[in-house]
């Protein structure tokens, strides 16, 4: 009894302290002990389980703990490479914020959510200080496009995104076609160079300009009434505040604007445009003009309505009151035309060209007609008024060329001047010096 009791606490004893150990031998156990020696090697298959899987566990756990201070510690290192590359942004930020100084361009910086200023170079804190209500005028202008350019910017980065290969479609408005239309529009938008050959002021082709800026154009008006011009080119970044207090801040957006003055090159421009196109006495546009916008129209398939318009009796008006009276004369005739809409243009030295689309040529010829009785009806100046006209269609992608449509104009308007005109006697006015 003695002897399987001792066996039993031996056999309990080694498993409890995990050895190896032989299966109870029930036979050497007294019959009194077996029934319980069987209990017990169940017992101790069950606790050998157990052991088994808590060290699975356990390992499992020293693997999960591993892996988690793996990721700690990497996350550690990208924190410090983040942080060493958030240093060295603040560094070269304080470059460039020095750098700018250097330029002759005007540099401000604005949040791109709360439009609030975050820098700006020497040359736009002197722009700022010795031309206040300008500056004012160019802040706001700037903070009003903001919207826009950061709409503008970020759809144009998504559709990078979505199609990588995408190329920049479209023109800026100043590089389609004719110049602009010399109707008192911003002469800002006229960029001749731009216009003809297809170019920025710098130069470049829409396609060579920067996809993540908006060029773009600003004319106002300073204290001395005079009128300014700038080229502003509008740029989406990452800023961060340069100085220690503010360190700890995170990577925020802004918009940086850089404003080129562009008043003399514009003056300059808008000089070669009015020798090009204008008609120095009535400020209309001129034959060139005419032709060019004609030429344009064909191009694009657009029907228009050309108009010949040939003032009567200013020969006899420069002989009898004198050549400024007959300025006046065809300054008061430009006017007039000016207000039946289209486009009105001095060809000659008393004929005129009349473009217009979306009418019909018998509704341009009645409001010609009743603008010629008008004129003729009005005897104030003291000497006749009147023209002759003559209106022709000419269609959408006209094969015909634009000489001959012109040729054709000129020769129905003097058909009706033959018709029409009322000889001089009928309509001279009795003045004294006759």
């Amino acid at each position: 009894m003695e002897h399987s009791l001792n066996l039993l606490i031996n056999y309990i004893q080694g498993i409890l302290e995990q050895k190896t150990t032989a299966p109870l031998p029930s036979a050497d156990l007294s019959p009194a002990f077996r029934e319980l020696g069987a209990k017990v090697v169940l017992l101790a298959d069950k606790i050998h389980k157990l052991t088994i899987a808590l060290q699975q566990q356990t390992e499992a756990v020293e693997m999960e703990n591993q892996v988690l201070m793996d990721n700690i510690q990497a996350m550690d290192e990208i924190s410090w490479a983040l942080e060493q590359s958030n240093q060295e942004l603040r560094s070269n930020l304080n470059l460039v914020n020095a750098l700018t100084d250097y330029t002759h361009n005007m540099i401000f910086v604005y949040s791109a959510d709360t439009g609030q200023m975050v820098h700006t170079n020497q040359p736009a804190r002197y722009f700022q200080n010795a031309h206040a209500q300008t500056a004012a005028q160019l802040t706001r202008m700037l903070l009003g496009k903001q919207p826009e350019i950061h709409q503008q910017i970020d759809q144009h980065r998504e559709k990078q995104n979505t199609d990588p290969s995408g190329q920049p479609n479209g023109q800026d408005t100043a590089d389609q076609g004719l110049p602009g239309q010399h109707t008192g529009q911003d002469t800002a938008d006229q960029e001749l160079s731009g216009q003809l050959t297809g170019q920025d002021a710098e130069g470049r082709k829409p396609s060579e300009r920067n996809p993540d800026s908006l060029r773009w154009n600003m004319a106002l008006t300073d204290s001395d009434g005079i009128d300014m011009f700038y080229q502003v080119e509008s740029f989406l970044i990452p800023w961060f505040h340069s100085n220690a207090a503010n360190s700890q801040d995170t990577k925020k957006q802004a918009i940086v604007h850089i404003v080129t003055d562009e008043t003399d090159r514009q003056r300059r421009q808008n000089l070669l445009y009015r020798f090009a196109y204008v008609d120095p006495l009535t400020n209309l546009n001129n034959r060139r003009y005419a032709t060019e916008r004609m030429e344009q129209w064909l191009r694009e398939g657009t029907a228009f309505l050309l108009s010949f318009i040939d003032v009567d009796y200013l020969k006899y008006c420069n002989d009898t009151f004198g050549h400024e009276e007959g300025d006046g004369y065809l300054i008061e005739v430009s006017n007039a035309l000016q207000t039946l809409g289209g486009e009105v243009c001095r060809v000659g030295g008393d004929e005129f060209f009349l473009l217009q689309t979306g009418l019909t040529p018998g509704e341009q010829d009645e409001k010609l007609e009743n603008l010629r009785q008008t004129l003729l009806a009005d005897k104030r100046s003291g000497h006749p008024k009147c023209f002759s006209y003559a209106t022709t269609l000419v269609p959408a992608r006209s094969t015909k060329p634009l000489a001959e449509h012109i040729s054709d104009t000129d020769a129905k308007m003097y058909q009706y001047k033959q018709k029409y005109k009322l000889p001089l006697s009928d309509v001279v006015y009795k003045d004294d010096r006759i």
